[in-house]
C-alpha cells in the first residue's frame, strides 16, 4: 500500500521561491566574500570587474527561475482559484520575486570589491 503525503509536497512547493531566494541571498555574499579576497577580485572581463560580471550573471540566472515560478503559480490560479493555498502561493512568490530583486540592487549601485 502506497502512502502519499498531502501536506509537505505542496508546503515545499509554495515555499520553493523563498528558498531559492534564500540561497541566492547567501549565496552571493559568500561568493563576494571569496571572490573579493582571491585573485578574482583583480580580474577584468570584458572591461568590467569579474566579480560584477559573475555577480550580475547569477542575479540574472535566480530571477530568471523565480519569473518561472511565478508564471507557473499564475497559471496554477487560473486552473484552480479555490481555496487558500494558490493565493498564498502567488504572494510567496511575488515576495521572493521582489526579495531577488532588492538583493540584486547593490550590485549595480556599488563597486564589486573595495580596498
Amino acid at each position: 500500500m502506497r502512502h502519499e503525503d498531502r501536506f509537505f509536497q505542496p508546503l515545499l512547493d509554495a515555499n520553493a521561491p523563498l528558498i531559492l531566494w534564500g540561497v541566492y541571498l547567501f549565496g552571493i555574499y559568500a561568493f563576494s566574500a571569496v571572490a573579493c579576497d582571491t585573485a578574482l577580485a583583480n580580474r577584468e572581463w570584458g572591461g568590467l570587474p569579474a566579480v560584477s560580471v559573475m555577480l550580475v550573471a547569477i542575479s540574472a540566472l535566480v530571477l530568471v527561475a523565480a519569473l518561472s515560478m511565478l508564471w507557473r503559480t499564475l497559471l496554477g490560479l487560473q486552473r484552480q482559484p479555490q481555496g487558500l493555498l494558490p493565493f498564498a502561493r502567488l504572494g510567496i512568490a511575488i515576495l521572493a520575486t521582489l526579495g531577488i530583486v532588492w538583493c540584486a540592487m547593490p550590485v549595480f549601485l556599488m563597486t564589486s570589491c573595495i580596498k
